[in-house]
């Protein structure tokens, strides 16, 4: 059986490709993959904007994926059934279950990744693929109704899951989300929903919208003093915590800024060119603030964000801005690349 895939040639130059699907072994499962998102990284990637990763072209992209289960291996647990609607832990998140971090519970420190998918020997992670042969382990089942690039957010609400856990936001927390992106829409729903009043600053007036829409409070700090607002929310003590979910050396100022004495601030958000961190250490060290990093997701997040995705607890149809066909897949990185846009989803029939 022939498969088509998404193959990223060279910078800015995606082609679809025909591959043989793999044979389905013990503890495998055959998902047929219905829309694949493309993630920051992935267009990035394209960009040109991550050479310092050394990632080897030609790769096959993809790991916001979500499909239907077709066929069963040998030794799957019993709950996973043909025509069951899954999302998947990403392959960046495989673990192997020996190493210490794995032994504490932490998979996605893993010591032991494995390898790329490798298939006519191209590597990637293969989402953009009409079809995906994966370890049972790392398939997740969503509700039935929901939308298959929908499904795609698993991922990304994982991490958010992750970082809002790191971040240990606790009901009546004061938390700021600077950006109003994909993961700053999904990092602020994560955080209310973990019980913090949540305010996102954004100076995209459309994107202000869509997370009000979202039940969100907005401010758009190019129109409203932020410091003034914050004060008032306060009562002048600044935010318990902010999420920076844009990564750039001005939110990464701002959010120091407005922090509150003993507030917490997590590094959601990577930055290329790599963002400046302007604070010393005395004033972390008398104002006692929390700097956290946070980075992928465990498994236990991404139980979490299936659970918070298939109740619609977090929302994300708003959030997705086109659904290309997989044939014009050169078009879906242009349109993922072109600033203001939210996910683009790829259609892979």
């Amino acid at each position: 059986m022939k498969m088509k895939v998404a193959v990223m040639e060279d910078i800015k130059k995606m082609s679809v490709k025909e591959m043989d699907v793999p044979e389905v072994g013990a503890g495998e499962v055959l998902v047929k993959i219905y829309q694949c998102n493309i993630c920051t990284t992935d267009w990035q990637t394209w960009a040109g904007l991550r050479k310092s990763q050394g990632r080897k072209l030609p790769w096959v992209p993809g790991h916001e994926m979500s499909g239907e289960i077709i066929e069963i291996g040998e030794n799957v647990r019993p709950e996973l059934k043909v025509g069951m609607h899954v999302g998947f832990i990403a392959q960046g998140s495989r673990a192997c279950g020996e190493c210490f971090y794995c032994r504490m519970g932490h998979t996605s420190r893993c010591l032991n990744k494995p390898k790329q998918i490798e298939i006519d020997g191209i590597e990637g992670y293969f989402g953009m693929a009409q079809y995906f042969v994966v370890n049972s382990k790392r398939v997740l089942k969503l509700g039935d109704d929901l939308p298959y690039e929908e499904g795609g957010y698993l991922e990304p609400t994982s991490t958010a899951v992750h970082g809002i856990k790191r971040l240990r936001v606790k009901p009546n927390d004061n938390v700021l989300v600077i950006g109003a992106g994909n993961l700053g829409l999904v990092n602020a729903q994560v955080a209310k929903i973990y019980g913090g009043n949540v305010l996102v600053s954004e100076i995209n007036e459309e994107r202000c919208k869509i997370a009000q829409s979202l039940g969100l409070a907005t401010i758009n700090p190019s129109k409203e003093d932020i410091a003034k607002r914050v004060e008032e929310i306060t009562e002048g003590r600044g935010m318990d915590a902010v999420i920076l979910a844009v990564g750039n050396t001005k939110a990464n100022d701002q959010g120091i800024q407005l922090l509150s004495t003993m507030g917490r601030i997590l590094f959601f958000a990577s930055g290329y060119p790599t963002p400046e961190l302007n604070i010393d250490s005395n004033k972390i060290h008398y104002n006692e603030y929390e700097l956290i990093g946070t980075y992928g997701a465990d498994f236990s997040d991404y139980v979490i964000a299936a659970d918070l995705l298939s109740k619609r607890l977090v929302k994300v149809d708003k959030m997705i801005s086109y659904k290309v066909p997989i044939n014009e897949v050169q078009r879906a990185f242009e349109l993922a690349a072109t600033p203001g846009n939210y996910r683009v989803s790829v259609s892979m029939w």
